[in-house]
């Protein structure tokens, strides 16, 4: 099935280098297609390449296993963190941070979305952290994945494949009304169609993603509002905005820079510990998205609660991950002194702060110098505040440039599916010619489709 990948990926690549096909025309449409959809970043179309990540269903099937254990494992965590003082004090959050944590979300699974974000070499998945705050990409990866049809369409090699595609704003909308569902069992007083909040701060690079999700609850009857937290009240036992109340909160606002100006939302915040609306993701989800949780999640001194599927899942899918500290540790069976450990063998490391996002401050050993990683090394290992991670080999897939003609380009990939309360949510993929693979590094979004031959299922 993967051979049939290559030939699928080879095939596409020879039909962009055909001299019928206007390549440049194709890429500016769907750039076209982009800005009128509204999916943009910072006010420009979202940044992709003419070309979707193809996977086979083996792989699509292997993905939704691992995505699935993963996220129950993920689930298990948030409740040994609010039950474990080791794990807290090992974990270091701060007081106003914990007091978020503890608020009750009044139902029972706090991922409700989360992106967990990967590297697929063949049917091997390794995840390097998990975006479970507040992940933006559902609608981005609709329109996209849309903007493609008529690409694809064009493409007569196309007809023998049959392409699976999946509507996420669908499935992300099925995860936070049944969330209201649970919610509203002990909270009788809500109304059966929610007023839904999209909640972020004002003039944020994603902002466009708010309005086509917008119009997607109210295609199914709801009341939806973009707006920030500062702009929250609370109107006896009601949360409102602008005099108009608010039930369903989508909370897109960063937890940790929301405890930055607590003094600016404390109406927000009171209002949903008053439990006054249901709020999706609760702030409790920022526990797992901080990557001292993948060190953690493989400490078998916390893993009693986890089943046999899901143990599983962690040692295969989670590469070796330490927090950064002045102590032993275990590294391929063998005791080791982590600082020195670290520092000698570089090139199979990583360095990562561990709350942060968006590939900031990520160091490759095997892409910096020796004294730059031993700086690193001296100047946070005092904090706890960092991980070390192994060194997971990054996939690599050519890839066409578009400008007035095609240049095929060898690029690095990564893979990002989603998770609904605990379900696949079908994926997106992230390239770029940089190690560090982000859109705001400069990478682009890309369509990940699962395609199999339309003669293996019967149809051709």
């Amino acid at each position: 099935m993967i051979d049939q990948m290559a030939n699928l990926n080879l095939s596409y690549l020879i039909e962009l280098s055909k001299d019928g096909i206007d390549a440049p025309g194709q890429y500016q449409a769907l750039l076209e297609y982009l800005v009128k959809e509204r999916c943009t970043f910072k006010g420009e179309p979202m940044p992709t390449l003419l070309k979707p990540n193809f996977i086979s269903p083996k792989q699509s099937k292997q993905l939704q296993h691992t995505v699935e254990k993963i996220s129950s494992a993920l689930n298990k965590f948030i409740g040994i963190y609010l039950n474990n003082e080791q794990v807290r004090q090992i974990m270091k959050f701060s007081a106003a941070e914990n007091e978020l944590f503890f608020i009750e979300p009044h139902y029972s699974v706090p991922l409700v979305i989360a992106r967990l974000d990967a590297f697929m070499n063949d049917y091997e998945v390794k995840f390097l952290e998990f975006n479970c705050d507040s992940p933006a990409g559902t609608a981005y990866s609709d329109v996209l994945e849309d903007g493609f049809k008529a690409i694809l369409n064009s493409y007569e090699f196309i007809d023998s494949w049959k392409i699976e595609y999946i509507n996420r704003q669908e499935r992300f909308f099925q995860a936070i009304r049944s969330c209201y569902k649970e919610f509203k069992q002990s909270h009788t007083q809500m109304p059966e169609k929610p007023t839904i909040a999209i909640v972020d701060w004002a003039e944020v690079s994603t902002a466009s993603e708010f309005a086509l999700l917008k119009d997607f609850f109210e295609t199914k009857g709801l009341s939806t509002i973009i707006t920030s937290p500062q702009k929250f009240q609370i109107d006896g036992d009601k949360m409102v905005v602008d005099g108009e109340p608010v039930h369903l909160i989508y909370r897109r606002v960063i937890t940790r820079e929301l405890v930055e100006k607590l003094d600016e939302v404390q109406n927000f915040v009171q209002g949903v510990k008053n439990g006054l609306a249901c709020m999706c993701n609760p702030f409790r989800s920022f526990i797992v998205g901080n990557k001292k949780a993948l060190a953690l999640l493989t400490d078998d001194r916390f893993q009693d609660i986890y089943n046999r599927e899901e143990l599983e899942v962690i040692q295969k899918a989670i590469p070796w991950t330490k927090i950064l500290a002045d102590m032993k540790a275990t590294y391929d069976g063998y005791a080791v002194d982590l600082h020195g450990f670290v520092s000698d063998n570089k090139d199979k490391l990583v360095l990562k702060p561990a709350s942060s996002y968006g590939g900031k401050d990520v160091f490759l050993g095997r892409e910096t110098n020796q004294q730059t990683w031993d700086k690193v090394i001296d100047d946070n290992i005092a904090s706890e505040d960092w991980v070390v991670q192994q060194y997971v080999n990054i996939p690599q897939e050519i890839f066409p440039e578009i400008t007035d003609h095609v240049k095929m380009k060898l690029k690095k990939v990564n893979i990002n599916p989603f998770a609904f309360v605990g379900k696949y949510g079908g994926t997106i993929s992230r390239v770029s010619d940089k190690s560090i693979i982000n859109v705001s590094a400069g990478g682009g979004l890309v369509p990940t489709m699962s395609v199999v031959k339309k003669k293996d299922i019967g149809l051709g």
